[in-house]
């Protein structure tokens, strides 16, 4: 599916259309759409790895994404793979935010005072490590 970037993904602000491929329904490819930059990222849903992972998106985002109502918005996390999977992470405070009703997206820069259990780079080996205890 092809979205406009409403809101710039930081390093690739130059990037005005991308197209999200979903990969098995937790996990999508994001690139850009005429190719023209090297914009490539694996993403993931936020909510395989933590249910904890709530935030008000800034009234400044809601506008630019034009949400009329939660349920239209998906929010997904971009990765860094490594190998093993429990060497990767995720940027849990720069989300990407999809308007899948009107094709529109854009990455949101959440305040880290605000939400200091967010981080850049967070590895994914300890979300695993906490499901494997609770088994």
């Amino acid at each position: 599916m092809d979205f406009k970037a409403a809101m710039p993904i930081l390093g690739f602000e130059s990037c005005k259309e991308v197209t999200l491929e979903s990969l098995d329904g937790h996990f999508y490819t994001l690139v850009d759409k005429d190719g023209s930059s090297a914009l490539s990222f694996t993403l993931i849903t936020p909510s395989l790895l933590r249910d904890d992972y709530i935030f008000d998106l800034p009234e400044n985002a809601v506008k630019n994404l034009q949400a009329e109502s939660p349920e239209e918005l998906e929010v997904l996390n971009i990765m860094i793979i490594d190998t093993p999977i429990e060497n990767s992470y995720v940027n849990f405070l720069a989300p990407l935010v999809f308007n899948k009703k009107k094709r529109i997206m854009g990455q949101v820069v959440l305040d880290n005072q605000k939400y200091p259990g967010f981080s850049l780079a967070d590895p994914i080996g300890k979300y695993l490590d906490n499901e494997e205890d609770a088994s």
